[in-house]
């Protein structure tokens, strides 16, 4: 990892940032982030996972194995029992939240996400449902006391909603959109129809209060101002448009959220002329250098950013060879110390499964037996054996 000296500047910056402030280049912003996203912590077990996702704020997860493959990226050696026991217990919990995506986060994260989102779920059900006399809180209120009871599959929820709108004069859709917005409330816990958490699409919901009577209620404004300060704590010094695009929220609830936390957070610039927010008493945590890590789908270093932004660690153009815009997905990615290297995947046929690495563009292979920590990391956390490991360039 670069070390900071070497691109951190004080100029002068006048008008809203004061006299003076520091200027960060490129080497101390992804320094800043790969100290917050590698923490030392002691331990592999339950306690340590879920410290760790505290820390990561929450995962993209519509991949089922993204949440396991962010936990032993981090905290190498970490066992699958571990992280598939967090999920059975309800510690870690999967619900479709933020932008409606899915998300993985500490059941004590949770309300926060729901506050937040479900204001973007009420406007998508204004636009994509007729709602007849009903409006978006009486339906997802009726949701929840659907699914208070039991496990319901998604299927069983439209259809219960299709026809509970049909008598108040409504109508939903038969289409995917108009359904995952009946069935992706964020209310809803989800969860797959087995034990299997890293292979299984979670496709059973049920309503959050009734599997955590616990959790706390919290107000969409404070939501907020606590997320973005728990954001720029996992992912800092961010935009503010990082923050408006991970959270699904309108730049002026950004600005309000940064206002409601004060003298918390404070600006600093980049050498890229972004204006940056920073907490004003950063991480000092002890840290790892990263080395080789084996990264999940939508790993955060990548999905912690605004689509300008995603470059901290990695070129624009090697960008392009993990992000298909054309379906939003994001390639598992090989983290090389502080950049982004190679995509990787697992092959599996029969009993078999091979790892293949296909470096980004104009990068030379690594040996393969470098490796071999990373892999044993995979192995652990996904409870498997890999039989052989490939490494090749991009393939035009």
């Amino acid at each position: 990892m670069h070390g900071g000296s070497l691109s951190q500047q004080t100029v002068s910056a006048p008008g809203y940032y004061g006299e003076a402030m520091t200027r960060l280049g490129p080497e101390e912003l992804a320094g800043r982030t790969l100290r917050r996203q590698f923490p030392a912590l002691p331990g592999r077990g339950p306690d340590a996972v879920l410290e760790l996702f505290d820390r990561l704020g929450p995962i993209q997860s519509q991949v089922p194995r993204a949440p396991f493959l962010a936990a032993s990226s981090r905290l190498p050696g970490v066992a699958y029992d571990t992280v598939n026991n967090l999920f059975a217990d309800h510690r870690l919990v999967k619900t479709s939240s933020l932008r409606g995506t899915a998300h993985t986060s500490t059941a004590a994260i949770f309300p926060r996400l729901d506050a937040v989102a479900r204001a973007l779920r009420s406007t998508q059900a204004r636009q994509l449902l007729d709602l007849g006399r009903a409006t978006p809180e009486e339906m997802y209120a009726e949701v929840e006391r659907f699914c208070t009871a039991n496990w319901r599959p998604r299927a069983e929820i439209v259809d219960h909603i299709r026809s509970w709108l049909v008598e108040r004069g409504g109508a939903a859709g038969t289409e995917a959109g108009p359904q995952s917005v009946i069935w992706g409330h964020s209310g809803l816990l989800r969860q797959p129809r087995d034990t299997h958490w890293e292979h299984r699409t979670d496709a059973f919901h049920r309503t959050a209060s009734a599997v955590l009577p616990e959790l706390a209620h919290c107000g969409p404004a404070d939501a907020l101002r606590d997320l973005v300060l728990a954001h720029i704590r996992s992912y800092g010094p961010v935009t503010r448009a990082d923050l408006a695009f991970f959270f699904g929220v309108r730049p002026r609830e950004v600005s309000e959220a940064v206002s409601a936390a004060g003298d918390a957070i404070e600006p600093v610039a980049g050498e890229d002329g972004q204006n940056y927010l920073e907490l004003a008493d950063p991480p000092t945590d002890d840290t790892v250098t990263p080395g080789l890590r084996l990264l999940p789908e939508f790993d955060g270093l990548l999905l912690g950013f605004a689509g300008p932004h995603r470059d901290r660690f990695c070129s624009a153009h090697e960008l392009s060879q993990i992000w298909a815009k054309v379906n939003g997905l994001f390639a598992p990615v090989l983290l090389q110390d502080d950049r982004l290297v190679a995509t990787w995947r697992t092959l599996t046929r029969g009993r078999r499964t091979d790892l293949e690495v296909t470096m980004l563009g104009g990068r030379p292979a690594l040996a393969e037996d470098r490796l071999s920590d990373p892999v044993r990391a995979v192995e652990s956390v996904l409870g498997l054996s890999i039989t052989d490991v490939r490494v090749g360039p991009l393939m035009r």
